[in-house]
């Protein structure tokens, strides 16, 4: 076949192109001169691909609500939803993955010609092989036959990871020239997976055991990051479990090349890190509290003190640094009124310790997430969390305007969750229906 695989990503341009999938796959496809297609393009930004026009698109989701996001690509590119209704040969060949498929994949059987569940690396070299068949049929026989594919023709399928040191995502230079939501430093991956086991998170349990990027790698991008003078965002759900991460501090420090980080746990908030984070010009620490009660944190298996907490805090005051403290509301087993006023309390010890510098708040409410221990675990009404955001913002008005706080919108993470739990023809009717709920 002609190829010029095509990738969707259902968001919007600067969202898309600051995504780890979406420079994996111009990075490992770059011999094919890939197109992408987002939210607010109707063809491929760089060759003005049309999707009709590609014998390959495939399709990255990242979050629930992209899902939303898809129909409206495909209505306006006239491709029909379903597989059963896009005739043979008529329209590309449509394969789908990412973290939101592989949460949910069945169901996406009935839109997708293929299902692939797991990570890239373990799957680059078929995908090669596969756009240089010459029919569909010698395709679909070939898709058959992966060990990871869903598809009609196979009665079982498995996810597949890559081993800990067989990765190594970086920015891909094409992409990198239209910036990112990381003010335009280079984006690097240096972890999968979380050396935690917290019950409500998905990069625990569906990414399975952590494990650590390519080290050389890893470093030889950070080398050439420092060549360059560019900045570098650092990515992870536990940077600071990765065995060379102050390794890669103290470079960009001695070097004063900007980081950013995805966040850091409160038990990894050390002197010397948050030294060296301020000579490398990060101003603002995120940190994952989760709750304010130290015995809903031990539940949820969070294994976080307050104790811990202040002390983070404190290092990060000393170091005049902004702190983003995120919270979960709703919590199984948790009466919302209590946790909101749990949260104020904390907020006015560290407020009588004055270790509020410019503190931000950003709540969420608890959405259940496949293959967690918390999978089936109901969320808080609509009502409830209304009574959590007032306890919330009554409390603030007691610290003189000392926090901000911003709370994720509850019917998206209601449709969110429904994503990741609706099969079949209820899932169908669930994205062409709603699809106004996708957040652009």
């Amino acid at each position: 076949m002609s190829v010029r695989p095509v990738l969707i990503y259902p968001e919007n341009r600067d969202i898309a192109i600051s995504n780890l999938a979406v420079h994996w796959f111009f990075n490992a496809f770059e011999e094919y001169s890939p197109d992408l297609v987002t939210l607010d393009s109707n063809s491929g930004i760089f060759y003005d691909t049309k999707l009709h026009r590609t014998p390959f698109v495939f399709v990255s989701v990242s979050y629930g609500l992209s899902f939303f996001n898809f129909v409206k690509i495909l209505k306006e590119n006239r491709i029909p939803l379903l597989k059963k209704d896009r005739e043979n040969g008529m329209f590309p060949i449509l394969i789908a993955g990412g973290i939101a498929v592989m949460l949910n994949p069945e169901p996406l059987n009935l839109i997708f010609d293929a299902v692939f569940t797991g990570e890239g690396e373990c799957m680059e070299s078929d995908i090669k092989k596969m756009m240089e068949l010459e029919t569909r049929e010698a395709v679909f026989s070939f898709i058959n036959t992966l060990p990871y594919a869903l598809t009609d023709g196979k009665e079982s399928f498995g996810t597949t990871y890559a081993s800990s040191g067989a990765f190594s995502v970086c920015s891909n230079k094409m992409l990198h020239k239209y910036g990112n939501c990381f003010n335009n430093r280079k984006i690097i991956e240096i972890s999968r997976g979380c050396t935690n086991r917290c019950k409500f998170c998905a990069a625990t349990y569906a990414y399975k055991t952590f494990r650590e990027a390519d080290r050389s790698k890893v470093m030889e991008i950070v080398e050439q990051s420092i060549e360059e003078k560019q900045g570098v965002a650092l990515m992870g759900a536990s940077l600071a479990s990765v065995s060379f991460f102050d390794e890669i501090l103290e470079k960009c420090a001695e070097n004063s090349i900007s980081l950013s980080l995805s966040s850091l746990k409160a038990v990894e908030i050390t002197d010397r890190r948050i030294s060296l984070l301020k000579k490398c010009s990060v101003r603002t620490v995120t940190v994952a509290v989760e709750s304010a009660n130290e015995v809903t944190r031990s539940r949820i298996l969070k294994n976080l003190s307050t104790e811990t907490i202040l002390n983070a805090m404190t290092i990060l005051k000393k170091y005049e640094m902004k702190s983003r403290i995120y919270l979960i509301a709703g919590l199984p087993g948790t009466d919302p009124a209590k946790e909101a006023t749990d949260v104020i309390g904390l907020l006015k010890d560290l407020d009588s310790r004055k270790l509020l510098n410019e503190t931000d708040l950003s709540i969420a409410p608890f959405a259940p997430k496949p293959f967690t221990p918390y999978a089936f675990e109901p969320m808080m009404t609509k009502k409830e969390y209304k009574i959590y955001m007032d306890v919330i913002r009554k409390g603030l008005t007691e610290l003189e305007k000392k926090v901000k706080v911003e709370f994720f919108s509850y019917k998206d993470s209601v449709v969110d969750v429904l994503c990741g739990q609706l099969k079949g023809d209820d899932f169908i009717r669930l994205i062409q229906e709603d699809h106004s709920l996708g957040v652009n």
